[in-house]
């Protein structure tokens, strides 16, 4: 059984290469992403004894790459695009993200009692991920998980995997209501969305051209980053405010800095975020206990039900008492569960092409409230419990 951190490191870079491998030429593992198929060859790894499933090493790789993480996703985000996103969907985004918040009450209070099986007296922590996941996407997920100290892989593995997976329904969902209530859904003058300016494909990227200079400056920064934050909690906010997470200040100093002009010419954020964020996955399967997972998947997939059917309610209905265009409550909805890639789909395959870049900065809008919005909502459930 391997032990060594350096050969455990070797091991899951060669789990996130496989995996890559696999979705780069294998259609079926292009539906799976790579985010379930790094989480599951790395508990395959481990659960056959190859690797061992316990060692200060995957801390330390988990601690170190979701800042890393957040910090280089985050520099995407420039505050002068979300003015594009209009006032429509900007009310819309609103809503979608109270139905969010009202979902994640509502799951977390009916289901406490079972809950606690899993977590203990921490249930209430589950809140923060997915009030995170389901208005900013993934990212604030994973931030969150890290953040507030949930632990537990083959939690993990099993809420990760039921998040994933629900994500099927609800695209059929965007494409589906839409056409069958169209009708039923009146729009007001106030909320007109005006029609975008032509882009042959908004929000896309020419494949980046990698300079060693981008690729060092973003993870000077992002470490940097990662440094005054956890010295400024330790030395001076803990003082007054013990239990601040280091991850909040990671995300402001991370969208302060974005805000630059030299920042946004940078090249390779997403494929440097990717790679940090893989590491962690790899990690996690590693200390995965496969019977655990699959124990806890059911409560995990009535949890989310509950937020989903929540969250569609409000969208939709106080949408339609706003006379809020449905496309745009649509949009609404996709950008605070999948973020930018999954709103350029849904433009592309209904023709709402003059969504599509006001979807875009509403995507990137929740990835930068969405750490705020988890952590307030998990301590507002930790204060419902009791």
């Amino acid at each position: 059984m391997i032990q060594d951190p350096f050969q455990l490191f070797i091991v899951l870079l060669g789990v996130v290469l496989l995996s890559v491998l696999l979705v780069e030429k294998f259609r079926f593992a292009r539906k799976l992403s790579p985010v379930l198929l790094i989480l599951f060859i790395g508990a395959i790894v481990s659960n056959t004894g190859i690797i061992t499933t316990e060692s200060p090493f995957y801390t330390t790789l988990i601690g170190l790459a979701v800042p890393f993480a957040v910090c280089i996703v985050l520099f995407q985000v420039k505050l002068t695009d979300l003015t594009q996103t209009g006032l429509p969907l900007l009310v819309a985004f609103g809503i979608a993200s109270v139905g969010t918040i009202a979902g994640v009450l509502a799951a977390g209070m009916l289901l406490d009692p079972f809950l606690q099986g899993a977590l203990g007296a921490e249930s209430w922590k589950l809140a923060g991920p997915y009030t995170g996941t389901y208005i900013g996407g993934s990212l604030n997920f994973f931030a969150l998980w890290s953040g507030l100290d949930i632990g537990r892989p083959d939690l993990f593995a099993a809420a990760n995997a039921v998040d994933n997976l629900t994500l099927f329904p609800l695209f059929a969902i965007w494409i589906i209501v839409p056409n069958l209530l169209q009708r039923f859904y009146p729009v007001a003058k106030l909320w007109h969305q005006p029609d975008a300016p032509a882009a042959a494909h908004p929000g896309e990227k020419p494949p980046p051209a990698f300079k060693i200079f981008d690729i060092v400056a973003l993870s000077f920064m992002a470490l940097l980053i990662m440094f005054v934050s956890g010295w400024i909690n330790t030395e001076f906010l803990s003082r007054y405010i013990p239990q601040l997470p280091t991850i909040l200040i990671i995300t402001t100093f991370a969208l302060v800095i974005a805000q630059f002009k030299f920042v946004s010419r940078l090249e390779g954020t997403m494929e440097l975020g990717n790679l940090a964020f893989y590491l962690f996955f790899a990690a996690i399967g590693a200390m995965m206990n496969f019977y655990k997972a699959v124990i806890l998947s059911p409560i995990l997939f009535v949890y989310v039900m509950i937020i989903m059917v929540v969250h569609m309610l409000i969208i939709y209905g106080v949408g339609r008492l706003f006379r809020i265009d449905i496309r745009v409550l649509t949009m609404a909805s996709v950008a605070t569960k999948a973020g930018p890639p999954t709103v350029l789909a849904l433009a592309n395959i209904k023709g709402w092409k003059e969504l599509a870049l006001p979807g875009v900065a509403a995507g990137l809008l929740g990835y930068a409230v969405g750490n705020y919005a988890g952590f307030a909502v998990a301590y507002l459930m930790k204060g419902l419990l009791g």
